[in-house]
């Protein structure tokens, strides 16, 4: 367990209902506060009406905060955030806390190849990795999964790492992020995406590097922990 980041300016508050992919209608202290989303998965598991939240501020012209983190059990908080998911994998990597990419630095973000950009461009070792991260935002009981819903973005990522892997250039890797503290595994969500289920079990196959760690907030703290840096990867969930 590492911590990763102190984060002490939030706003609580309680979630009223998902306006739209981008926007959430929510509740601070009796007044209704619109917060941004940037998370487009479905988070049927996160944006429910009642839930507290907690939000951060950001600056923007229409909405001054966003949508962060959700609780899960106490002081404990689920982290939905793909910029902050991003910012605490940098920073892990950056502290040489990820065990397999110990040392590893990054060259390039949002590399492109083909007509896609892939997250990172990274050294590790005297290789350059591809390595695209993509956030866990379901669960089914003790699993973080990925995707919640269709993505069409998301297959067409994996598509260019196994196309990767017929490059001598480049090691193609694809990192999920749990970002809640009460899961034991992940697993692709075979029936949000049956597509993107078969292609990382292609890609797996095909030799794409498929990790994945666990983070989350502890309010107590103060701040967002990384619970494991190698959290199992299991394919057989339906």
């Amino acid at each position: 367990m590492q911590i990763l980041l102190h984060i002490e300016n939030y706003q609580k508050g309680i979630i009223i209902e998902r306006l739209n992919r981008f926007v959430a209608k929510t509740k601070i202290k009796n007044k209704n506060i619109l917060a941004h989303l940037n998370n487009t998965g479905r988070l049927e598991n996160f944006i429910k009406k009642g839930k507290v939240a907690l939000l951060l501020p950001i600056k923007n012209r229409k909405l001054k905060y966003r949508l962060s983190m959700v609780k899960e059990d106490k002081n404990i908080f689920s982290i939905i955030d793909t910029s902050l998911q991003m910012k605490c994998f940098e920073i892990a990597l950056e502290k040489g806390y990820i065990s397999w990419l110990k040392g590893a630095k990054i060259l390039k973000r949002n590399f492109k190849i083909n007509n896609s950009l892939i997250d990172y461009l990274i050294l590790y070792k005297n290789k350059k990795y591809l390595l695209e991260v993509k956030s866990a935002v379901m669960k089914y009981k003790n699993f973080a999964m990925y995707p919640d819903c269709p993505s069409i973005r998301g297959q067409r990522h994996i598509k260019e790492l196994i196309h990767a892997t017929s490059l001598k250039s480049f090691v193609p890797m694809i990192l999920f992020i749990a970002g809640m503290k009460n899961v034991s595994g992940f697993s692709p969500d075979k029936n949000a995406d049956p597509k993107i289920y078969e292609l990382l079990k292609i890609a797996k196959n095909k030799g794409v590097k498929i990790k994945a760690i666990q983070i989350y907030f502890d309010e107590k703290m103060k701040s967002i922990i990384l619970k494991n840096d190698k959290l199992p990867v299991k394919f057989y969930l339906t």
